[in-house]
């Protein structure tokens, strides 16, 4: 009896107060509406400069920019169904489908590079026609907060990877309540930038045809 009192004890440890939890939840949100304005007034800036600039060259998007679109529409679902097969315990398809998604999302930041070849054929070079280089403005900055996301599915994804013999949860059946907590805030950032790449890309197609 003394025993799981005792287990009981250091599974309190690990329990997050509904205080931090919402605040936890609130610095997310405060970084992404930060991160949506940036994006906002820089669009807005962009469609200010291209009825300013007399050479304003119109292209056609490339394809890739398209396919990129559907790696990263890909790439929600593959972290909604980690998220669910975490809370759902079952520890060893989450943590796969956990490194899928990662991979997923490295294969949108390759297809942004072949992105860039592509408009770097088409005459469009980073340093060419201030046209082009707001998609390449916009996209890699689009692409660093990619990396930021990342990095932190990295760490997760390493900490799950340590836990699997950790008899007081994964191990023993049962999930972290920091990981769901973890999981639950990757997700909704990683749905995050995913929409907003959908809504650059929106942006450019109307808007360099």
């Amino acid at each position: 009896m003394q025993a799981k009192s005792n287990t009981d004890m250091e599974t309190n440890k690990f329990e997050i107060s509904q205080t931090r939890k919402t605040a936890l939840r609130m610095i997310l949100y405060m970084a992404m509406a930060s991160i949506t304005m940036f994006f906002a007034v820089t669009t807005s800036a962009l469609l200010l400069k291209k009825a300013d600039v007399l050479n304003w060259a119109q292209f056609p998007l490339p394809n890739v920019f398209g396919i990129s679109t559907l790696i990263a529409l890909a790439s929600s679902v593959l972290f909604y169904l980690t998220y669910k097969l975490y809370q759902q315990k079952n520890f060893k398809v989450y943590r796969w489908m956990l490194f899928v998604s990662a991979l997923v999302s490295i294969a949108f930041l390759g297809s942004q590079l072949v992105g860039f070849q592509a408009l770097t054929k088409m005459g469009m070079p980073l340093n060419g026609n201030v046209s082009g280089s707001f998609i390449y403005f916009l996209a890699i900055v689009h692409a660093l907060h990619i990396g930021v996301g990342l990095i932190a599915v990295g760490v997760v994804l390493s900490k799950s990877y340590l836990a699997r013999t950790n008899l007081q949860f994964e191990g023993g059946g049962n999930v972290n309540p920091r990981r769901v907590l973890g999981l639950e805030l990757l997700s909704h950032y990683w749905h995050f930038v995913n929409v907003l790449w959908v809504y650059l890309f929106l942006f450019f197609y109307f808007n360099y045809q």
